[in-house]
């Protein structure tokens, strides 16, 4: 029997594009959203998990997170693997791809000025 997890990474992160907007998104203060970088790219898988995404493979993709240190009780893994038909994608590659397209919608809310974390949760809740 082959143990599927042996293919999981030890380790995720993001393009470098996605990187520098997630460092972004973690140190602007004045907003307050995430404490940390780590944070953030939660944030972005549930957005993107929430919307349906389907994203791409991350390209140039940079190490950010040891998976252990991320996902410490594998909550992230155990949604993702309930919610999405991964393929033949680890689930923790896929988080990444989830991940890249969350961090680059936040950015996207933020330059507009309409990065509001309690609306995007409050909008989850009445399921829009």
């Amino acid at each position: 029997m082959t143990d599927i997890s042996l293919k999981e990474p030890t380790t995720i992160g993001l393009s470098e594009q996605a990187h520098a907007m997630l460092k972004r998104l973690a140190e602007d203060k004045q907003n307050g959203n995430f404490a940390e970088m780590a944070d953030a790219y939660r944030f972005g898988i549930a957005l993107a998990l929430a919307h349906g995404a389907m994203p791409e493979e991350v390209s140039g993709q940079r190490t950010i997170f040891n998976v252990g240190t991320l996902d410490p009780d594998r909550h992230i893994y155990t949604t993702i693997k309930s919610l999405v038909n991964t393929g033949d994608t680890p689930i923790y590659r896929w988080a990444e791809r989830l991940a890249e397209w969350g961090v680059r919608e936040m950015s996207s809310m933020a330059d507009r000025g309409d990065l509001d974390i309690g609306s995007i949760l409050a909008k989850s809740q009445e399921g829009e």
